[in-house]
């Protein structure tokens, strides 16, 4: 990861927002946040009942624009529902797309990530539309940790019934928790 200095936890005062922003997860490229209302609420943390997708911003904007205030650790709570510890994206290969995996994509894939494992054994997939719009959330799960090859086998047989266009590539997007499952 690249030193930004931004840290799980933190709260920062941003220059394009009053309200309070902390960093509930963060990669190379992004940064989920969450935001503190004025009734000194947060959007997120305390609302664990349903589904929530969370806020985010490129590290970069995010790093150039905010300074830290103070560090809040994340609760063991907070911890089990926005899950800092799992991938934001994976499974992301460019030259496959979800409506023409054949069974020779299937091997290249299986190689490709080679047991990869994400951190869990359950989680939400929620597929998209011809027009992107998101979709009921299906939850999947493995008697041990899912591996990359199964997330994409699953999610295979969920897009397709509500996708058939061609599309370029195929990959996981973190949106956030839902049912508490990321």
């Amino acid at each position: 990861m690249i030193n930004t200095g931004l840290k799980i936890g933190g709260i920062y005062k941003t220059e394009f927002d009053n309200r309070l922003f902390r960093i509930i997860g963060l990669d190379d490229s992004e940064v989920f946040y969450d935001c503190q209302w004025s009734d000194n609420n947060w959007t997120f943390s305390g609302n664990f009942k349903g589904k929530s997708i969370f806020y985010r911003m490129s590290v970069d904007q995010f790093a150039l624009k905010s300074d830290l205030i103070e560090i809040k650790e994340l609760t063991d709570i907070e911890f089990k529902y926005f899950r800092p510890d799992l991938p934001m994206r994976f499974g992301r290969v460019k030259d496959i797309n979800w409506n023409s995996i054949d069974s020779n994509g299937l091997k290249f894939i299986d190689s490709f990530f080679n047991g990869a494992k994400i951190g869990t054994d359950r989680i939400i997939l929620v597929p998209y539309d011809p027009k992107g719009a998101l979709q009921k959330g299906v939850a999947i799960d493995s008697d041990s940790e899912l591996t990359i090859f199964e997330i994409i086998k699953k999610a295979m047989i969920i897009q397709s019934d509500f996708n058939k266009a061609e599309n370029k590539g195929i990959g996981f997007y973190r949106l956030g928790y839902e049912k508490g499952l990321p």
